[in-house]
């Protein structure tokens, strides 16, 4: 056999090596057909792009683009050249030379085209000026510097030096392909040179994979043979590394200026054909003859071993046999059990001894076996579960038994006879039947109970449900009536119930016949009392239905919530107390006022020493009567500062009148207090200041120590008032030494020294002199009159920390004696100007009236002198325009632009300064003009001003909006019509950027004027500059850009003073601009 093997495995390696001898020869036939072929490719390449160079010169540059790709599309470059995606044209061009290429290719190709470079421009630029086909990809090339990059660049270089094709390097197309990238090739570079010019390159664009496609010869081996090309030492095309197999090769040559070198691989199904499979043919016959000898051989040992072993277990059997039937026949004896025995027929065979002893029968062998039972159901069955059932003595009486029948099988299934097995349960059986009584009375008492009742299994398994879950529930278990979001929850919660062994319980809401309602389900473990540890042997769970409950104390709790919510929302202090008054809660109002530190201290501790007594006196007797409480206190803040409080509290009572409780608020009143008394105080004050004196020499010093003399001390300790020029302590507060003191006197003359010069109120806060009149601070007070003089300083003393509050009344203070001191200086001018003045009205009179006889006297010469004045500056201009008109008819068109354009500007020029005289000359006259005062409708004013500029609106669209009624005033309706045409003519004018413009007209109407606004949606102007709208040649804009002077706008606030009333203006850039004139309607006073 072994011979066999390896004659067969000696015969199989020979044709093996044979047929591997000639896959390799295949291999490297094929591997030298692909180079001789990419050859031949790229020589016939060269050879098209050598006759395209001739075509050129033959040609030469006049060859437009459409003629090039004439020629290109002749040569069928799809289907002879595969892979060339372009055939082009390269112009050399000097760097600085650009720009007439350029011309020359926008003429002749494209006026749109531009210049493109790769981004390393050199002095000499190669310009792609024709290409073909013309693609779009293609035709975007064009402009493109070739010289701008490397690699091309660099085969440029090669082949302008040999004179003949240069491959470049692989290098990304321009061209791209189906999936948006750049194609992978190469190009053919081939100098052509100009007997005129630089001449240039002549060029062909190939992509890499369409180049290589189709180079395999025809009818090739079968399997892979794997090629790797690579251009200048680059893989061409991509790809990776080619797998290691059993044929491989390389070589390499060179071929238009660069260096090729092709790998190639095959596996080892290369070439392989149906002569490859004998070698394993072979084998395979060799391997199957020597296993078919070693199977018979090894048959006929394992048969004769067989027979060996089944005479040796067959006497074994035997004995065992015998020694189980005599053990059988023993246990079968032995059994406390009643059993019986019978063959396939049904016929008893053996019956033990205890049935025997049960039915006082020995003649059951042989006989039916249903001759023991009373129950005839039995006898056609040939097997059954353990059941109880009757069983007939031999003397006619009947006894129960638990009984199992099963059949006995021979090891091949064959049925030897029937077993039954039967069981005394007599004793069982009482018990059952008291357990089942003591069952019904429970449940009796279960299905009395109102709740809902279940007894499971210890595995959760339900046994029993009460008359209360049938109703209710619907004798289903209780997670299918809890919502489904919930059940998952709850299968949790009875799962980690049942692992615990412990009674828990849970609020769940089931869905009733009456609607959802809340159950309190409980879960009480049964333990076996026989079992190890108290084992746990059912499950009892009881539902009770507590949603009134529940909802009763979720009203109170949320009526609790929302008591509490507007206990903690109030801006009072809330507080709580027992029967005795001992405080039981605070909002946080009572924490927030007096601080944490003090929160914990009850309410009186933290009252005013002053206020305490009273408050205590109070409450003591509310709390002994039940009566309402109220009183007034200052309360300590958290800051040490007293605020005034009212405190309220009212009793609670219960249903028997007694008090359970105090509700009570303590509301801050301390700003409406402080209010009434600096009210009071400032009255008293002013009182005393405007007390009359008939002692104007003396300041009245009296009455202002007598209003000083009213400070309070809850405000100020006390008060002084000094004059300036010179600086003199007029009156104090009280005859105290507090501001008579060396010490102090230093302190307050430095304090109003610095008042005197910042005029600002000066504080000291921190000085030793303050210590020594027990202040904590003093404030000084410039007192300022109505004209910004200062009259005099006012000083006030603080025994506590200075507040706004303070602040403010020292500035109400200072105030008013600053006003009685203006007043006192004023009454003293009075008196001394009445004198002069009647002095003076003599000399007053006569000095106006010969005042007005010059002004009449210069008015007419004004006049005189304006109208000279315009007759000779007129003379002039009418000069100006008349010779530039005869010198514009004269020359006709033989002026140069030039010249004729500054004719026209001297022209233009004397016709505005002729517009500006006729403006002055108005704006002179608008003052001397006299008014004529009569009722004006200013609605009918408007309406013939918009009228009256329908020339200004021509072409556009202009849109006016006017209120139906305006009122009527008293005035001079021409020089009110100027008002409104000039507003209205600006509207129009500063909105003619609009496509759309929109003028608005509306008024306001007061009870002695009225304000009329002329609105517009044009350029509008910076509020920075809107005092310098109404002056006399004022202009924000240039003239190039809107026409006029600049004195329409001063004649209008002119002529709206003349009549009493005002001009204003408002406006943002691009905005537009409002002007407002307010008119009194009764005339100008």
């Amino acid at each position: 056999m072994l011979v066999i093997v390896l004659l067969s495995l000696l015969i199989a390696y020979a044709v093996h090596s044979f047929a591997r001898e000639q896959q390799r020869g295949r291999f490297e036939r094929e591997a030298g057909a692909f180079t001789q072929a990419l050859q031949d490719r790229v020589l016939v390449y060269e050879r098209l792009l050598e006759a395209t160079r001739s075509s050129w010169q033959t040609v030469g540059p006049s060859a437009t683009e459409a003629q090039f790709a004439q020629y290109v599309g002749g040569l069928d470059l799809a289907q002879r050249y595969p892979g060339v995606q372009a055939v082009g044209f390269g112009q050399r061009v000097a760097r600085g030379q650009t720009a007439a290429l350029l011309a020359e290719l926008r003429r002749s190709v494209s006026p749109d085209l531009t210049l493109s470079d790769a981004g390393d421009v050199q002095e000499e630029r190669v310009i792609i000026a024709r290409i073909a086909p013309p693609t779009a990809e293609n035709l975007a090339a064009l402009g493109f510097d070739l010289s701008s990059e490397p690699l091309r660049r660099a085969a440029m270089r090669e082949a302008l030096g040999t004179g003949r094709a240069q491959a470049t390097a692989p290098l990304r197309l321009v061209q791209r392909g189906p999936d948006g990238a750049p194609l992978a090739g190469f190009l053919l570079m081939l100098p052509v040179r100009e007997a005129a010019g630089r001449g240039g390159f002549m060029y062909m664009a190939v992509d890499a994979a369409s180049f290589l496609r189709g180079l395999e010869p025809e009818g090739g081996a079968p399997g892979n043979l794997n090629v790797r090309v690579r251009l200048a030492g680059q893989p061409l095309g991509g790809g990776s590394a080619l797998e290691a197999g059993p044929f491989t090769t390389r070589s390499s040559f060179s071929l238009i200026g660069q260096t090729w070198t092709l790998e190639f691989s095959a596996g080892g199904t290369f070439g392989r054909d149906q002569a490859a499979f004998v070698p394993y043919l072979i084998a395979l016959l060799g391997l199957l003859l020597a296993g078919f000898a070693f199977r018979i051989v090894k048959a006929q040992v394992d048969a004769r071993e067989r027979a060996e072993r089944l005479n040796v277990s067959l006497a074994h059997a035997r004995s065992l046999q015998e020694a189980a039937r005599a053990e059988f026949e023993a246990i079968f004896q032995s059994m406390q059990d009643a059993a019986v025995f019978t063959d396939g027929e049904g016929r008893v065979r053996l019956v033990n001894r205890a049935l025997r002893d049960w039915l006082g029968r020995d003649d059951l062998e042989g006989r039916p076996l249903g001759v023991i039972h009373a129950d005839r159901r039995l006898d056609g069955r040939s097997r059954f579960e353990p059941l109880s059932t009757s069983y007939v003595r031999a003397d006619g009486t009947v006894f129960s038994g638990e009984a199992q029948r099963s059949e006995v099988l021979a090891p091949d299934g064959t049925l030897l006879g029937l077993l039954e097995v039967v069981r005394d349960i007599r004793e069982r059986v009482q018990a059952e039947q008291a357990v089942q009584a003591e069952e019904r009375r429970s449940r009796a008492v279960l299905d009395a109970l109102p709740s809902v009742v279940q007894l499971s299994g210890r595995s959760g398994r339900v046994r029993y449900r009460n008359l209360a879950h049938q109703e209710r529930l619907g004798g289903v278990d209780l997670a299918e009536h809890l919502n489904p979001e919930e059940r998952a929850a709850f299968a949790q919660w009875r799962e980690q119930v049942l692992a615990s062994g412990r009674d828990a319980s849970s609020e769940w809401e089931l869905s009733t016949p009456q609607g959802a309602r809340w159950f309190q389900v409980r879960v009480n473990p049964v333990r076996d009392p026989g079992g190890p540890d108290g084992q746990v042997s059912a499950w009892v769970t009881t539902a009770t239905d507590i949603h009134d409950r529940l909802l009763a104390e979720r009203r109170a709790q949320r009526n609790e919530e929302r008591y509490r919510a507007v206990l903690e929302g109030m801006p009072q202090i809330v507080w709580l107390t027992d029967p005795r008054g001992a405080h039981v809660y605070f909002n946080r109002r009572w924490a927030e006022f007096v601080g944490e530190a003090r929160a914990a201290q009850p309410l009186s501790s933290l009252i005013h020493p002053e206020d305490r007594a009273d408050y205590l006196r109070g409450w003591q007797a509310a709390l002994a009567s039940g009566r309402p409480f109220e009183a007034e206190h200052r309360l300590l803040r958290a800051d040490g500062q007293y605020r005034a409080f009212v405190t309220r509290g009212l009793p609670v009572l219960d249903g028997d009148g007694l008090v359970m409780e105090w509700v009570g608020t303590s509301t801050d009143v301390d700003d409406q207090v402080y209010a009434e008394q600096t009210a009071r105080l400032l009255a008293d004050v002013s009182e005393q200041l405007s007390a009359r004196s008939d002692d104007p020499s003396h300041l009245r010093h009296d009455r202002y120590r007598a209003a000083l003399a009213r400070l309070d001390g809850r405000f100020v300790d006390s008060g002084a008032l000094w004059t300036v020029d010179p600086t003199q302590l007029v009156a104090a507060s009280s005859p105290s030494a507090t501001w008579h003191s060396a010490a102090f006197q230093v302190v307050a003359g430095g304090a109003i020294e610095r008042v005197m010069d910042s005029e600002d109120p000066v504080f000291i806060g921190a000085d030793p002199a303050l210590h020594r009149v027990s202040a904590t601070g003093a404030l000084f007070y410039p007192l300022t009159g109505r004209d910004g003089t200062l009259s005099g300083v006012l000083g006030l003393l603080y025994r506590q920390a200075l507040t706004a509050r303070d602040q403010d009344l020292a500035q109400e203070l200072a105030g008013r004696f600053a006003s009685a001191l203006t007043n006192d200086r004023l009454q003293e001018r009075v008196l001394a100007a009445q004198a002069d003045l009647q002095a003076l009205n003599q000399s007053l009179e006569e000095r106006v009236q010969q005042r007005t006889l010059e002004l009449e006297s210069a008015n007419r010469e004004l006049e005189a002198f304006s109208y000279s004045v315009s007759h000779d500056l007129r003379t002039p201009l009418r000069h100006i325009v008349g010779f530039g008109d005869l010198l514009a008819r004269e020359t006709g068109d033989s002026l140069t632009p030039k010249g004729q354009r500054y004719l026209t500007v001297i022209k233009d020029s004397a016709s505005r300064m002729s517009q500006l005289i006729d403006d002055l000359l108005s704006f002179s006259r608008m003052g001397r003009q006299e008014m004529r005062q009569v009722p004006v409708d200013l609605r009918r004013v408007i309406e013939s001003s918009w009228q009256g500029l329908e020339p200004d609106r021509a072409g556009r669209v202009v849109t006016l909006t006017l209120p139906d009624a305006l009122p009527t005033v008293q005035g001079d309706e021409s020089l009110l019509g100027l008002v409104f045409t000039n507003l209205l003519s600006n509207a129009i004018k500063y909105s003619r950027g609009r496509e759309e413009a929109r003028v608005t007209v509306s008024a306001q109407a007061g009870e002695h004027e009225v304000t009329v606004n002329v609105s517009d949606n044009g350029l509008g102007f910076d509020p920075r500059y809107v005092d310098k709208l109404f002056g006399v040649f004022q202009r924000l804009h240039r003239a190039e850009e809107f026409e006029g002077i600049g004195i329409g706008l001063a004649n209008v606030r002119r002529i709206v003073t003349r009549h009493g009333g005002r001009v204003s203006a408002e406006g943002r850039p691009g905005e537009g601009a409002t002007f407002s004139v307010t008119l009194p309607l009764r005339g100008p006073a």
